[in-house]
């Protein structure tokens, strides 16, 4: 099974605290739609850009791109 990266970035000066807040959001919406196999986390690139990225299957890519519109996306 393909694995895909999607990231969110976030540029601004609260940035790392954006990420993690949408971080809880983006946990509830993947419970929600019962996606169980992923990874996610937030990471601070600098003091003014963060990014939240998710690595999920490929199956499951266009539930989440149509949903939540990743600026982003990567083959793992």
């Amino acid at each position: 099974m393909k694995k895909i990266k999607l990231i969110w970035d976030f540029k601004c000066l609260e940035s790392k605290k954006t990420a993690e807040h949408f971080q809880i959001h983006l946990l509830e919406f993947l419970k929600n739609n019962q996606i169980l196999n992923y990874t996610s986390k937030v990471e601070l690139v600098n003091e003014h850009h963060s990014i939240n990225f998710l690595i999920i299957d490929e199956t499951d890519i266009e539930l989440i791109k149509n949903a939540l519109k990743p600026n982003r996306a990567y083959l793992v």
